[in-house]
């Protein structure tokens, strides 16, 4: 069975949502990701709060040594609020920039699950941007829609990309990690 790590890299996400998953943990005593469980997951899955307000550098530096040290790594995901989607450009630049001997970088797919206007805001202005990365036919990416979001999405009218599966959720009082899938963070968070 494939395994999935969930890789908490970060804390600041911009909202206070009060049944968000991360709300459930106390971050100090999340796991911190281990070498062996890296080299065992083929999914990778970056969360945190809003790993997408990270520094497109910062973030594109952690993504080159994660791939460098997975060693079964197949997928690599990031979630996001949407707010801080326009540094996607700044980060496929940055990856793009950074020389990495025998390889590249590569992100399979983006997670955005919006909860304001701000958040959509930024999804839009991505998405309209013609992204590559978002037209790309190997990428797989999600919105996850929360009921509330649902009429506003539909008011929109945004002609999405064939990459994006829309995906509705809800917000739940408990948060139960499937037994395929690891919670862990970085020793230290970005």
């Amino acid at each position: 069975m494939e395994q999935v790590l969930h890789l908490y890299i970060t804390t600041p996400c911009g909202h206070e949502c009060p049944l968000c998953c991360n709300r459930l943990y106390d971050i100090e005593k999340i796991p911190v990701v281990t070498v062996e469980l890296l080299n065992s997951v083929q999914t990778i899955c970056l969360t945190g709060g809003d790993p997408m307000m990270i520094h497109p550098k910062l973030l594109a530096n952690l993504i080159i040594r994660i791939e460098s040290q997975a060693a079964n790594l197949e997928n690599l995901y990031i979630y996001t609020s949407g707010k801080y989607l326009r540094s996607l450009t700044r980060l496929t630049d940055e990856i793009q920039g950074i020389g990495i001997k025998g390889g590249y970088v590569h992100i399979d797919g983006i997670n955005v699950a919006p909860k304001n206007w701000e958040d959509w805001k930024g999804f839009i202005e991505t998405v309209n941007l013609e992204t590559v990365f978002f037209r790309n036919h190997t990428a797989s990416n999600r919105l996850y829609l929360f009921k509330e979001q649902r009429p506003i999405f539909e008011a929109l009218n945004i002609e999405l990309p064939k990459t994006f599966q829309v995906i509705d959720r809800q917000w739940t009082q408990t948060f139960n990690t499937p037994d395929n899938e690891h919670f862990c963070r970085l020793p230290i968070l970005m």
